[in-house]
């Protein structure tokens, strides 16, 4: 099994080492001819630093995060050095006129570095790296990521909310792990669409219930995992 779903603490928090993962000379050499063909093949790849997925200790909900370069990442399938892009999901519910909770989905862009054309809890993204010398990441400075990405992807701006710790969710497959925040919203806003997202929709229990019984493949393989989740959440 690919996806791996984690309980998450209420107090998670995100502890910071400036340092990344060693590799020897051949492999650096790898990474740099995988890299420029991913960007001859896709112009929109540009390289920057990334938190990368260390350790989570379930007891005082710490997860450890190293600072890496995106390009040691993005090119996996070719050279990989063991790096998990540490992301956040946002769980975005709210209700609708006749009080019943829908929550956001989104059609990833065919041009995205995975699953393109496949739907997603939304917004989504990599934590960026705080500036140094912060080391600590709140349940806060989480959301506030998840703010930020939910304005670039959907155009929402987020005034009024709750936020809880959901799940971690490891994607063995793509290298990735996920912090699942749930957000719950005052009403159900507009939605603007950026480069990210083809489509975005609400959707209520039932429909997303039967979205992914019949076509499950149309669901990237995290948010298939979160979906008895979500529903629970939902009812």
């Amino acid at each position: 099994m690919t996806v791996r779903i984690e309980p998450m603490s209420e107090t998670v928090r995100v502890v910071v080492d400036h340092q990344s993962a060693e590799t020897t000379e051949q492999q650096d050499a790898q990474i740099e001819i995988a890299w420029r063909d991913l960007c001859a093949r896709n112009p929109r790849y540009f390289n920057g630093t990334m938190l990368a997925f260390d350790s989570y200790d379930a007891g005082t909900g710490v997860v450890r995060a190293t600072v890496e370069q995106y390009k040691r990442h993005a090119v996996r399938d070719v050279v990989d050095v063991g790096i998990s892009l540490l992301a956040i999901t946002g769980l975005l519910i709210a209700r609708d006129d006749q009080g019943c909770k829908n929550i956001l989905l989104g059609k990833r862009s065919p041009n995205t570095h995975r699953y393109g054309n496949l739907w997603e809890f939304g917004p989504s993204g990599g934590i960026d790296v705080p500036v140094q010398p912060a080391r600590t990441l709140g349940l806060k400075a989480i959301v506030r990521e998840i703010e930020r990405e939910t304005m670039e992807e959907c155009g929402i701006a987020m005034t009024q909310h709750r936020a809880t710790p959901i799940a971690m969710v490891h994607d063995e497959a793509v290298g990735s792990t996920d912090l699942a925040i749930m957000i719950e919203l005052g009403g159900i806003p507009p939605i603007e669409h950026g480069w990210e997202y083809l489509d975005s929709r609400w959707v209520d229990a039932d429909a997303l219930e039967r979205w992914a019984q019949c076509t499950p493949n149309e669901l990237i393989p995290t948010t298939l995992a979160l979906v008895p989740a979500v529903l629970s959440l939902m009812r």
